[in-house]
């Protein structure tokens, strides 16, 4: 008997064991269920959302200082502000790129993508400048034909739109991406050598608009192709080489890039002050005298891919978290986000010279309570209203055409 007891328990606690290590097991799977992260390349789609959701901080110094109404203590800020914005067009373009890299998009859908990009771009000038142009003169007699200039020049969608076109013609006659890199390499040498030429004989505004959308021609020249193309296609590149990788090359690569990107960051930065160059003027370039070179494009790239590595890692730990629900919603509705913070920010500086304030009357505390209240009615719009507005746009700019339906029944 007393065998039997010792038979019975040592059962028990064996079948106790294997439910334990059962339990276990379960709620270690549930657990790294819980912690999975919601999207693979979480480090791209979170930088997308902090570059877009950094942008009316930016604008909102920008418009103040130049519409004069920038107080003098918030000029103290302008430098520091504005050199945000050398980091999130640069980043955003890498990200851009990176999701058309390793896809398979037809060259003809990447065309009518551009296209659609450049009929956005051209919706959002009708309601951020010439609209309220039209108002402002009505109000206050001043000339529309700077609002109509001003819907002319070059624009981040203007630019997607125009790159998107221009690297379906890569596609259809099967270049590679390396090929890509290297035409946007030519294209970067070939506008430092034009824009001498480019500013002194391109003096008509319209004309000048028209053309910095291809090359850099003055300080309304934000985004012209061959300036920046450099960006969107190292993006290519990436999405070619890690979307097809397993998570431990993955792994392997971004802590080579975090390494590759650091040292030639910091080296090129060593160069630059050993050559008495200013390295903020650098970094924020075209809005300054060395336009968009070769040293702004390797200071924005070192930091574009040591902000992505750096990122990757952040999302290893936050990968799961409601934060990162939170942004990935973000990013998935860029569009609206972008479109309403600059309309809204339009509308406040035009609006401003018609109540008759006063200048320097845009201080710090008016700066930050105008940048965090866009920034959450924004995300507030964006996150819940979306995928409405991005049909609406989708509708407008649609260039396929609708099929009739068949009739139904035998003849």
């Amino acid at each position: 008997m007393a065998v039997f007891n010792r038979f019975r328990d040592f059962r028990f606690f064996g079948s106790y064991r294997q439910i334990s290590a059962r339990g276990k097991k379960k709620m270690e799977t549930e657990i790294a269920a819980k912690k999975k992260p919601l999207t693979r390349f979480g480090e791209f789609e979170l930088l997308k959302a902090i570059a877009i959701m950094g942008l009316p901080a930016v604008h909102i110094m920008e418009e103040a200082l130049e519409a004069g109404y920038a107080s003098p203590g918030l000029t103290h800020f302008a430098t520091a502000v504005i050199g945000l914005c050398a980091f999130g067009p640069s980043v955003f373009m890498i990200c851009m790129g990176f999701g058309i890299g390793g896809g398979r998009t037809s060259a003809d859908g990447i065309r009518r993508n551009g296209i659609q990009f450049l009929l956005i771009g051209a919706i959002l000038n009708l309601f951020r400048w010439l609209l309220p142009g039209i108002l402002s003169t009505i109000v206050l007699h001043e000339p529309l034909i700077d609002d109509v200039d001003f819907c002319l020049q070059s624009d981040i969608y203007y630019f997607v739109g125009i790159f998107l076109i221009f690297y379906s013609f890569f596609k259809k006659w099967k270049i590679s991406t390396a090929g890509l890199l290297m035409v946007s390499v030519m294209m970067l040498t070939v506008n430092t050598l034009l824009t001498p030429f480019m500013h002194s004989h391109i003096t008509n505004p319209r004309i000048a608009a028209l053309v910095g959308n291809i090359v850099y021609v003055n300080e309304s020249s934000c985004f012209p192709l061959f300036s920046w193309a450099i960006f969107p296609s190292v993006g290519i590149l990436l999405g070619d080489i890690l979307k097809p990788s397993d998570e431990g090359k993955r792994e392997m690569m971004m802590r080579q890039v975090m390494n590759f990107s650091l040292v030639l960051f910091i080296s090129f930065a060593i160069f630059l002050w050993d050559y008495k160059i200013d390295l903020m003027k650098a970094l924020v370039s075209p809005a300054n005298e060395y336009i968009t070179d070769l040293p702004n494009v390797i200071l924005l790239l070192s930091l574009a891919l040591l902000l992505i590595a750096l990122t990757y890692q952040l999302c290893k730990i936050i990968g799961a978290s409601g934060f990162m629900s939170f942004m990935l919603k973000i990013s998935a509705f860029i569009i609206p986000f972008y479109l309403l913070q600059w309309v809204i920010i339009a509308w406040i500086f035009y609006l401003l010279p018609m109540f008759g304030a006063p200048e320097g009357c845009f201080h710090l505390g008016w700066y930050i309570a105008s940048v965090l209240v866009i920034m959450v009615i924004c995300a507030v719009v964006s996150t819940k209203h979306g995928m409405k507005i991005m049909k609406v746009l989708l509708k407008i700019t649609s260039l396929k055409k609708k099929r009739k339906k068949k009739a139904s029944g035998k003849a």
